[in-house]
């Protein structure tokens, strides 16, 4: 069964045109700034279909995200790790991976401790608020809202198409 998914995210297989390549190269010519398929499906005008039952599973074993390699120990870790986390069996999606995903990193390979990863920024926000709902901290309260709010404007323009 063909379909046009609601949230269309995961590289992890697809079929594309000669036409749609370089519709894609046209749009984004200066290359993806954060997670290819995010900047993909932010572009208007795109046409997406998936297929049901899926063709392909995602095994997230051939990444360095979360500290996975491909060696022995990493492909035993991610099998640990895909026990504990899949949320969802049809698709496979691991929460382990996805929060471990990163969003922003300063300072490239010099610097891997100014990683923040979708687990991380989820932690921070939540422990803004406990922090300011706890001490009643209005200024704690303010500080949490920009945090949030300068990661989305951040991840809004690294996910816009230049």
């Amino acid at each position: 069964c063909v379909h046009i998914p609601m949230c269309p995210y995961g590289c992890h297989a697809y079929v594309i045109s000669p036409k749609g390549a370089a519709k894609l190269l046209r749009r984004c010519k200066d290359g993806a700034s954060y997670h290819v398929d995010v900047v993909a499906w932010g572009l208007p005008n795109l046409r997406i279909y998936a297929v049901h039952p899926l063709l392909v599973h995602q095994s997230n074993l051939d990444t360095t995200i979360g500290g996975l390699h491909n060696t022995n120990a990493g492909r035993e870790q991610h099998q640990q790790n895909k026990l504990k986390g899949i949320c969802d069996s049809y698709t496979g999606f691991n929460l382990i991976w996805a929060l471990n995903a990163p969003l922003l990193r300063v300072g490239g390979n010099m610097a891997p401790w100014l990683l923040l990863t979708n687990g991380r920024a989820i932690f921070l926000m939540v422990l803004g608020i406990v922090v300011s709902v706890s001490f009643q901290s209005k200024p704690m309260l303010i500080l949490t809202a920009v945090y949030v709010a300068s990661i989305v404007v951040v991840i809004r323009i690294l996910t816009s198409a230049q």
